[in-house]
């Protein structure tokens, strides 16, 4: 079943994830799209994009909500009519959501070997650019960072945060359920709780404001 799996937080807070397995005119079943939403689907070309943006608002479907629900603001964050926060992820075979009363992000990734090539580009943290681990569980200790970076990016009000000078990742292990990160802003840095969880060949990150 396409609907995969709920996760129940604390603070009104839920995580949704839906298994793409479907062909795009099947998401598209009982999808009634808003004029935005129908004129960014026309403009995709990557059939994966196309799914999981579908797949998203199945998610929302799910729930009792719609697309028109939904919306953005300025910064590209999305938004729900209602008030709630909410925070979307996509990636091959997976998509995500997270809701919630306070403000949220969250991040969905395929592990893959791709992600060493660039490593120092994309990290400054000692603990990834020289890890003890075996090849496999660098790229998921490598996968979880960048997750990481991505949820904490889409918790954040901000469009110049750099993932490598402004977001670092304190050491975790590879099988920990959490980590803690920090953010700095203009000489301002705030801690995050990071929740990690593997899902089939995928990590997931979420944090909870």
């Amino acid at each position: 079943m396409p609907f995969f799996k709920e996760i129940l937080l604390p603070n009104n807070t839920s995580v949704y994830l839906w298994k793409i397995n479907e062909e795009i005119s099947d998401l598209k079943q009982h999808l009634l799209l808003n004029e935005i939403s129908t004129n960014r689907l026309v403009k995709m070309k990557s059939e994966n994009h196309i799914k999981g943006f579908l797949a998203v608002r199945r998610l929302l479907n799910e729930i009792n909500y719609t697309d028109s629900d939904l919306y953005y603001d300025s910064f590209g964050k999305p938004l729900l009519k209602n008030g709630k926060n909410i925070s979307i992820s996509h990636s091959h075979e997976f998509a995500c959501i997270i809701i919630s009363d306070n403000n949220v992000g969250i991040d969905i990734e395929m592990k893959s070997e791709k992600i060493l090539k660039n490593i120092s580009l994309l990290f400054n943290e000692d603990f990834i650019l020289n890890t003890k681990e075996n090849k496999e569980s660098a790229i998921t200790l490598t996968t979880f960072a960048w997750a990481i970076k991505e949820a904490l990016f889409k918790l954040i009000p901000e469009n110049d945060v750099s993932f490598k000078e402004n977001i670092s990742i304190q050491p975790f292990q590879v099988n920990a359920n959490s980590c803690i990160a920090n953010v700095e802003i203009n000489n301002k840095k705030t801690s995050y709780t990071i929740h990690l969880e593997t899902i089939e060949n995928y990590v997931l990150a979420y944090v909870i404001e």
